[in-house]
């Protein structure tokens, strides 16, 4: 077994070698085989150099570090989308910069598709799950709102739909991945629909999560940009995704 992790990075120079150095203990200590792809979605800062430089040290027979790019800002759907048209391997997954789920949470993702499901995702909201640091209380009321539209008027069921931690078989991410038009932050919505439409198996599992601060978001902005993308989500979901 071969196992992708797509890490997605835009500005994120000052966190990006923590990643990297974590994904490299776990994964060095793991049977399997693995790669770690870094999309750098159009950074303006030395993120493209620090992941160089230091995927250069760590990378191994066992554990292959890369640093991809395309030029320009896309948004963390296109840059996950364009990681799994690179990903090798027979489970593909992918996580956020700045280490709010520890990768050895991997274990838990895996073990889920051994046991039939086609993906997995990570979720805050399981009774297991353990806060480490929590959200400003803006960003935990506005998840509960969005929780209820994306539940009510988008009939997705995940409890979690959010979490950047999440993992699939290579042939579920590419038939999900290669219908997706999403390259914004809901491209997560996009995806479970897709899934849903393929009547993909899925499951959730428990972690520890940390909120990261330092985070990409505008609450203003980024919430209209995320309205006017569930809104075209949900209208190709009528017509599209078979």
């Amino acid at each position: 077994m071969r196992v992708s992790l797509i890490i997605p990075a835009f500005n994120e120079a000052k966190k990006i070698g923590f990643d990297l150095d974590a994904a490299s203990r776990y994964l060095e200590s793991r049977s399997f085989d693995s790669e770690v792809l870094v999309i750098n979605d159009g950074s303006q800062d030395d993120t493209q150099r620090v992941a160089e430089e230091i995927s250069k040290k760590l990378s191994t027979d066992k554990v292959k570090f890369k640093v991809l790019n395309y030029g320009c800002n896309r948004g963390k759907g296109y840059a996950i989308r364009f990681g799994v048209k690179q990903a090798k391997g027979d489970l593909i997954a992918f996580a956020d910069s700045g280490l709010c789920v520890p990768f050895s949470f991997l274990n838990q993702a895996i073990s889920q598709i051994e046991n039939g499901a086609d993906f997995a995702v990570a979720s805050r909201r399981l009774k297991e799950t353990k806060i480490r640091r929590e959200q400003p209380l803006y960003r935990k009321v506005g998840s509960k709102v969005f929780w209820f539209v994306v539940k009510g008027l988008m009939g997705v069921q995940v409890s979690d739909t959010q979490c950047g931690f999440k993992i699939y078989s290579k042939k579920a991410a590419q038939a999900i991945f290669e219908r997706m038009k999403t390259d914004g932050f809901m491209f997560d919505i996009e995806a479970l629909l897709i899934a849903k439409k393929l009547k993909l198996r899925h499951a959730e599992f428990a972690v520890e999560w940390s909120n990261d601060s330092d985070t990409r978001y505008h609450p203003v902005w980024g919430t209209l940009k995320n309205f006017r993308e569930l809104s075209a989500i949900r209208f190709r979901s009528f017509y599209f995704y078979e």
